[in-house]
């Protein structure tokens, strides 16, 4: 096999060694209650999904809510992805200035693993869109309003390298009383994840030693028609 075709094949071997693959859903229907999640209560409702076929570790991932009514200062949201646990929302605005957080009814908002709006926890109030990380703040959402002043200990960074398969769980709570409950429109998952090294490298020399052996075919039929 000539040098310059195996140069070839080499390199393109190792493009697809570090090519990305996205895997990327919306959840709009199926929700407990219907998405309406219940006032005053920290049972809340779960909404629980199964991704399959997704090869190689998490790269990045993002998390799009969208959600309408309530009191988005009471709400109170994590994702659980195997033995992780992210608090994506956590009564945003809550603070020891403000005891009753962000008074905006609903949001259309990004989770990202790192965005320059900084963390939803402080999106300024009203009905909250745009890119943000998460909350991140594991504390119990009935805390004092002075404990979410410090910054949040989780991260959806924390997902990175984990196997993006499996069940991914929502969880949603309205951790105040009074007014009107908020509702669950959709949600969505957006996971970049890298295959596996050695799967591909596999696959990529099995090609190479295919196309070697075509090689040599061809050199041994050119031989004995030279011959004959």
């Amino acid at each position: 096999m000539k040098p310059i075709y195996l140069a070839g094949i080499l390199s393109l071997a190792a493009s697809l060694v570090t090519h990305a693959a996205l895997f990327s859903t919306t959840y709009s229907s199926g929700f407990q209650n219907g998405g309406v999640i219940p006032d005053g209560t920290l049972d809340g409702l779960s909404d629980t999904r199964t991704i399959s076929g997704v090869g190689g570790p998490i790269q990045d991932i993002q998390v799009t809510l969208n959600f309408s009514g309530g009191y988005n200062g009471d709400l109170y949201f994590y994702l659980v992805h195997g033995s992780d646990m992210v608090v994506l929302i956590n009564r945003v605005g809550v603070s020891s200035s403000d005891p009753f957080g962000y008074s905006g009814s609903g949001m259309n908002i990004t989770l990202a693993t790192s965005a320059a709006n900084g963390d939803i926890h402080t999106y300024g109030g009203g009905i909250a869109s745009g890119t943000y990380t998460a909350d991140g703040r594991a504390i119990d959402p009935l805390s004092n309003p002075g404990a979410f002043d410090a910054a949040g200990t989780t991260s959806l960074a924390d997902f990175l390298g984990a196997d993006a398969n499996g069940s991914w769980t929502l969880f949603m709570a309205d951790a105040v009383g009074g007014g009107n409950p908020s509702t669950l429109n959709s949600w969505s998952l957006e996971i970049t994840a890298v295959p596996e090294p050695t799967t591909i490298a596999l696959g990529c020399f099995a090609g190479i030693f295919g196309v070697a052996g075509l090689f040599r075919m061809k050199r041994v039929r050119a031989f004995f028609g030279r011959t004959a």
